[in-house]
């Protein structure tokens, strides 16, 4: 799970400077995601689980991003990628934690479109933080 916290950080840097998130950024997520399930066999998260964590918000704000607008190419694939990489529950809790902020923000500063890539890793880092004490 830290391994993610170098490409995430770095999205969430890249994304509140340009409002670009690096291809590299969800590849490398994608990939630890695809190392942990091949290689370590983690139980706690099924391949089931990863799969739909990677096409369920993936397609989601892929039709958002189409019919509203608002949502970026690069927030779509981060986001899919942690889905992978942290199965849908995982993500599930990742979201809860950056959401409620990303909102708050984009209504403080009036904007309609936020960096949402730094509000990922909020959510991200508190998830890790929970998951280590728990």
């Amino acid at each position: 799970m830290l391994l993610c916290a170098v490409p995430i950080l770095w999205a969430a840097v890249s994304d509140y400077r340009k409002r670009i998130i690096p291809d590299w950024t969800w590849i490398a997520v994608l990939l630890i995601g695809g190392v942990s399930a091949s290689l370590f066999n983690t139980p706690y998260i099924p391949l089931l689980e990863r799969i739909l964590g990677l096409l369920l918000p993936g397609v989601t704000l892929l039709l958002l991003a189409v019919k509203y607008g608002g949502v970026g190419g690069g927030d779509i694939k981060l986001t899919a990628a942690m889905g992978f990489c942290f199965g849908l529950c995982g993500l599930a809790a990742i979201l809860f934690f950056a959401l409620l902020p990303a909102w708050i923000y984009a209504k403080a500063t009036k904007q309609k479109s936020v960096p949402l890539a730094v509000f990922l890793c909020v959510g991200f880092c508190v998830y890790a933080g929970l998951s280590l004490f728990s």
